[in-house]
């Protein structure tokens, strides 16, 4: 039996086209991994999630064991002979899924203690794409970044304004939410919208720790790149 040369060439590329398709992992969250240790100088307390991407997880892995090895290196013989308390370090994470399991946002926060008044706070974020495993960047959430940002920065300053009252100081907030990349680079993307997270001493004083402002995606309607809007379908 003769098999015609067009259904013979795609019965060959058959398995090659399925592997070009691979599909989202699930469930999104697997657990996580706690790493503790305490010595004579230091304390040590972080936590990432596992995702079901190995990818992503590998992502995750690698950015907390280098910040580890960066705070063990930066006063390695402390011993509290100089200074009487102990170095401290702590990882603590937060995560969302969206477009039906198709992306996951991580969220660390980082608490370093080497002295001084009162610790550094700062968070971290990624939104992985659970089919590639790789994290999405601003440029992959606007068509155009410049002119989104433009429009969210107003929506920012207002939403801080109202948060943080009489702890809101013009000459912190506008420039730590002037529309540029580096101020909106800590992002996680909910079913409902983007949610920007920034820093102590980014928007406000340290006294008014950590600051998360959300917006709706319909309010950003028409800035959202057609690949975003695909991966939340």
């Amino acid at each position: 039996m003769r098999i015609p040369l067009l259904l013979l060439l795609l019965t060959l590329m058959a398995p090659v086209a399925a592997q070009a398709q691979p599909t989202r992992c699930a469930p999104v969250f697997l657990g996580d991994v706690h790493i503790s240790e305490e010595t004579a100088g230091f304390v040590i307390t972080l936590a990432y999630p596992v995702l079901c991407s190995s990818d992503a997880t590998r992502i995750l892995r690698d950015h907390v064991t280098h910040a580890l090895a960066e705070f063990k290196l930066e006063f390695p013989e402390h011993d509290l002979t100089e200074f009487p308390h102990k170095y401290e370090m702590i990882v603590q994470y937060k995560t969302w899924s969206a477009g039906n399991g198709r992306l996951a946002s991580v969220k660390l926060h980082t608490m370093a203690y080497t002295g001084g008044a009162h610790p550094n706070n700062w968070p971290e974020t990624w939104v992985f794409d659970l089919v590639t495993g790789k994290p999405l960047t601003l440029a992959d959430l606007f068509v155009k970044t410049e002119d989104a940002l433009i429009e969210i920065a107003p929506v920012v300053r207002t939403a801080l304004k109202k948060t943080l009252g009489q702890m809101c100081l013009e000459d912190m907030l506008l420039p730590g939410t002037t529309p540029t990349p580096d101020n909106y680079a800590d992002f996680v993307l909910t079913d409902q919208g983007v949610t920007f997270f920034f820093a102590p001493y980014q928007v406000a004083p340290y006294a008014a720790g950590e600051q998360a402002v959300s917006i709706p995606y319909q309010q950003l309607e028409t800035f959202l790149s057609p690949k975003l809007k695909s991966l939340l379908k």
